[in-house]
């Protein structure tokens, strides 16, 4: 482990490989942004195949991934466990095993079962894998999660995911922000509502670049 590896301020610079349009890559630059990290970004094109050059970097081909000093790693929610901890920001990302639970908890839960149930959404309003642009389908989408919706309601404190800033909050914060421009009210979830707007307003996710 290179010297000074999750001290405060340890400034060496990451390379992000992502896409403009990627929440997964979105995730990652807000917390970037948030820590204040040095980083450099190069894009990634998000048709199939990925180019060559990308997949020697990263096989599996997700966006986003990182390069810090030669250590390259994947998939959006780790990337933000490790940039939590190596800066030490046990605030983010609890060091105190129950605690640190809870947000892996939360974090898994939503990549199972409450992501998907927005993409179901997302999909046919953006054309998005491979799915035609379909307002019908996507309103019809809107009003079979609601139930998820309910689910998920009951499971956030509502200014943040678990009652206090964790690395939670920046896994979720795209997609709600993307919610807005679906055919889904979020008026009757108080709490998610407060959720999307307590975090997005937050001047790192401004500085995270995100994309409407």
């Amino acid at each position: 482990m290179p010297p000074g590896l999750g001290a405060p301020g340890y400034a060496r610079r990451v390379v992000l490989y992502d896409n403009p349009v990627s929440s997964n890559a979105l995730k990652v630059r807000f917390l970037v942004a948030e820590l204040g990290i040095a980083n450099t970004r190069r894009e990634v094109p998000l048709s199939r195949p990925r180019p060559d050059w990308y997949l020697a970097l990263n096989p599996v081909g997700g966006v986003p991934a990182i390069d810090d000093d030669g250590f390259v790693l994947a998939e959006s929610n780790t990337i933000l466990r490790y940039l939590a901890d190596r800066e030490g920001r046990t605030d983010l990302y609890p060091a105190e095993p129950a605690a640190r639970a809870r947000v892996d908890e939360f974090m898994d839960r939503w990549s199972a079962t409450f992501r998907p149930a927005f993409y179901r959404v997302e999909a046919p309003t953006f054309g998005m894998g491979g799915a035609a642009v379909d307002p019908d389908a996507a309103r019809a989408a809107a009003g079979e999660i609601v139930a998820t919706l309910r689910l998920l309601e009951t499971l956030v404190a509502g200014a943040t995911v678990l009652g206090t800033l964790t690395i939670a909050d920046f896994a979720v914060t795209p997609v709600l922000f993307r919610s807005g421009r679906l055919p889904l009210d979020l008026a009757p979830f108080p709490r998610l509502t407060q959720l999307r707007e307590s975090l997005t307003a937050r001047p790192s996710f401004a500085a995270a670049d995100p994309v409407r």
